[in-house]
């Protein structure tokens, strides 16, 4: 439970306003910056407020008693397969976002990672393993709350979303109000998770809220360059689904003659230059063939199209959706990754909560988007937010107890190295820090823009890391995002466990369809 600080006001008392009597105590707001500094924790031994992509955000209440209007995960929500259809019409969605900060649109529902030879999908290894809670979120990892409604059934695991591939649980509360119950997490072979009561309980409907903490780099970043042989083994397609896809595969261009990264770099290319269209491709050839060969469709008929031709080329993949979105995750040889295809509509949600909810901030898209296509979180509003901006000044960390670093110049322009793209222009990042040192474990405040050819880059993200100046070793803080006019502001954490050194602070975006890639 969460307590309320209050101030007692002594000696004279202002005149109330008549029937009211004197003010005896001020409420004041939970400051989350605070509760952090304190280790404040609420029940389930929860932290009252974690250090996020967004900064410091403050808990759910889990002895908030669920309402009507909240949505609910349980019997009737469970979707153990994915069939594929032909509406590739645009359309809007109403969607629930259980997550702070906000992933919106990639609430992670139902994964699934084979095919069977009527195209359906469906998850490979169904049956359910326990997932055992697990120390804070590491250097690599980033935090995140679940706040969740559950109808619950004796014995039956419910489906419950996640934040992404590799996502584990920290710690959580399962209860109803000031009630409290045992409960259990599970996960099956596509990641997919599941909630029930630890003993059996009758049928109820109570608040799960966890903890939760996934890698950096399952949302992007850039893909390993490893062979063939350091990929893991996909699942088999049946022989029929095989010899289409080696069609599609025959048709983009792609082979296991190239390096996985440059296969994986063809089809993200190809697939995100579908179109959506009123009237669905004319039924000539099978569902999977028609939808890739004329390009049509929206994000679900892009993912199931992607997957199946990623896996006959022999990389893990799997197609991820919810009620309003799809994307694939590809397993590159070192991580599981989202990759998002766009095509997704406008999300319908709740203004008032989502007002007040930071959005996700993570690693820079590791492939260009197309002229004309569009990134599904743009189309989910969450580009038009403030962004969260890194550091790039170089400084060094004191030892615990040691006065502020020395001042270092405070302003950092990054130039295109060009080694993307020769048709995009030279990209710039001026970056300036509103702190005089570095401090480990504390926040750092940052503002700066990115241009290219004396334009703003818009919805541009840029990947920060501080490189070690005695051994060189690379410490990945965050990723940045800007507005509409190129410009970014806010705060980033470098990790508590980052030894003392002198570092210089590295910027490096791979821009976008406009701006050129771009590293100091």
């Amino acid at each position: 439970m969460r307590w309320t600080v209050t101030a007692t006001l002594w000696g004279a008392v202002a005149t109330a306003a008549p029937g009211e009597g004197p003010v005896l105590h001020e409420p004041i707001a939970p400051n989350p910056a605070e509760d952090l500094s304190m280790h404040v924790v609420i029940d389930g031994d929860l932290p009252a407020a974690l250090w996020t992509s967004a900064g410091p955000v403050s808990a759910p209440d889990p002895r908030d008693l669920p309402s009507v209007a909240e949505a609910r995960y349980g019997p009737g929500t469970e979707r153990d397969k994915f069939r594929p259809d032909r509406d590739t019409r645009a359309s809007d969605k109403s969607y629930d976002d259980p997550f702070t900060p906000s992933t919106a649109p990639f609430k992670r529902i139902a994964a699934f990672d084979a095919v069977r030879p009527n195209y359906e999908l469906y998850v490979q290894s169904p049956t359910p393993t326990a997932l055992a809670s697990g120390p804070p979120p590491l250097a690599d990892e980033d935090a995140f709350y679940m706040d969740a409604v559950v109808d619950l059934s004796p014995g039956r695991g419910v489906r419950i979303p996640s934040v992404g591939p590799g996502a584990r649980v920290v710690g959580g509360h399962l209860g109803v109000g000031a009630h409290s119950l045992g409960y259990g997490v599970a996960k099956d072979g596509a990641d997919n998770w599941y909630v029930e009561t630890l003993p059996p309980a009758g049928r109820v409907r109570a608040r799960l809220v966890l903890e939760v903490a996934i890698p950096r780099a399952a949302f992007g970043g850039p893909i390993a360059d490893v062979a063939w042989s350091e990929i893991l083994p996909a699942p088999s397609l049946p022989a029929n689904v095989a010899r289409d896809a080696e069609e599609v595969s025959a048709a983009i261009g792609v082979s296991r003659r190239m390096r996985p990264r440059e296969v994986l770099a063809r089809l993200v290319e190809y697939f995100r230059s579908f179109s959506v269209s009123d009237a669905p491709p004319e039924p000539r050839r099978g569902v999977y063939l028609d939808l890739a060969l004329s390009k049509t469709g929206v994000c679900r008929h892009r993912a199931f199209a992607f997957m199946i031709t990623a896996l006959e080329l022999g990389i893990p993949t799997r197609l991820a959706e919810n009620e309003a979105h799809a994307w694939v995750e590809v397993h590159d040889g070192v991580a599981w990754r989202r990759i998002d295809l766009g095509g997704a509509g406008r999300l319908t949600r709740d203004a008032k909560v989502e007002e007040a909810r930071a959005p996700y901030l993570g690693p820079a898209d590791a492939f260009p988007w197309p002229l004309g296509s569009q990134r599904s979180d743009a189309a989910a509003g969450a580009s038009t937010r403030e962004p969260r901006a890194e550091t790039s000044k170089p400084g060094r960390i004191p030892a615990p107890g040691a006065g502020s670093a020395e001042p270092a110049p405070t302003t950092l322009r990054v130039n295109d190295s060009g080694s993307f793209s020769s048709n995009r222009p030279t990209s710039s990042v001026s970056l300036t820090v509103d702190d005089d040192g570095v401090r480990r474990g504390g926040p750092l405040h940052a503002h700066g823009e990115i241009r290219a050819n004396g334009q703003p880059c818009s919805g541009v993200g840029v990947e920060v890391t501080i490189r070690n100046r005695q051994n060189q070793h690379v410490t990945f803080l965050g990723t940045l995002a800007t507005n509409d006019n190129g410009s970014f502001v806010g705060s980033v954490v470098v990790p508590g466990s980052t030894p003392v050194g002198d570092y210089d602070f590295v910027a490096k975006t791979a821009g976008n369809v406009r701006c050129g890639p771009g590293q100091n």
